[in-house]
């Protein structure tokens, strides 16, 4: 059953607008999810596709365009958090910016009258990378070589508007496969900042912790130093390096130990890290330099 906020009027769940003044229909009970809601007028949500940190993400489809989408909705907790609704909100305005085939495009954004903050974005039809890697181990080297090359190509669109990714890891790069080529989409904007705003300096987050994914941190991330578009380039090298080895150039028994290796050692050859391998030798010369301890 919903109900007509403006009228009261009641319907069947398949109905989605009020027959009589037009107002998008609510559950008249409880929900555990926003399925079969309208949110803005325009966004009917249709499936739940998931649920991170931020938010919920539903598959949606604009009532007027027919065109589906994925709609994510921020967790109803963090909406009395300046923070992290500056966060989210800055994920929007950054990425709607960048235009690129290998990015996730944004189509539109903002609070509903019911205080929920959303946002629209394409919805892509593929798997992420840590799912591939989950399910194959490695990649042959053309595969992993191109997916790193559509990564590139997407970053540095950003980077030439001034936006740093600052996540980039294999759960934020989506791989659609179709007749054999892999096409990739970078998603999740959600702290990148654009360089040169407030001091350039890493946002830490109350409990103390840079923001990011610590596995896939550049150097001067984990210290806490100011980044640019080569940060993304250090966490990229190690995308690669996960897609070509299985594994980390700084292999460790703990998180924090890797994080230190990051400050102080030289990463693991290729050649070592995987001796059943012939890489290319050129190959090793452009990953010493993508994981430079210091930004070159």
């Amino acid at each position: 059953m919903k109900i007509c906020t403006a009228c009261g009027a009641e319907y069947g769940d398949e109905v989605l607008f009020c027959q009589r003044d037009g107002t998008p229909l609510r559950p008249a009970g409880p929900t555990a999810d926003l399925v079969g809601q309208v949110i803005a007028d325009r966004y009917h949500i249709t499936k739940k596709l998931g649920e991170g940190g931020m938010g919920q993400v539903y598959l949606a489809e604009h009532v007027k365009m027919g065109r589906r989408c994925a709609v994510k909705i921020m967790t109803p907790g963090m909406m009395s958090d300046p923070d992290a609704i500056s966060r989210f909100n800055r994920e929007a305005a950054n990425a709607s910016r960048i235009s690129h085939p290998n990015v996730c495009a944004i189509y539109d954004f903002g609070e509903t009258p019911e205080g929920l903050i959303y946002l629209a974005m394409e919805f892509i039809e593929g798997r992420s990378l840590t799912a591939l890697l989950d399910e194959a181990g490695t990649l042959p080297l053309a595969r992993a070589a191109s997916i790193l090359t559509q990564c590139a190509d997407a970053l540095q669109v950003a980077h030439d508007l001034g936006i740093v990714h600052r996540d980039l890891k294999p759960d934020n790069i989506m791989v659609v496969t179709a007749r054999g080529r892999d096409t990739v989409k970078v998603v999740d904007f959600g702290i990148a900042k654009a360089v040169g705003s407030d001091s350039g300096e890493q946002k830490v987050t109350r409990t103390g912790f840079v923001v990011g994914t610590p596995e896939y941190m550049s150097p001067e991330q984990l210290a806490g130093d100011p980044v640019d578009g080569r940060s993304d380039i250090y966490s990229l090298g190690l995308v690669f390096y996960r897609m070509l080895t299985g594994g980390s150039p700084f292999p460790a028994d703990s998180q924090q130990e890797t994080m230190i290796k990051r400050l102080t050692d030289d990463p693991l050859p290729l050649a070592v890290a995987r001796p059943d391998v012939r890489f290319p030798p050129e190959l090793q010369r452009v990953m010493d330099r993508a994981l430079a301890r210091a930004p070159t």
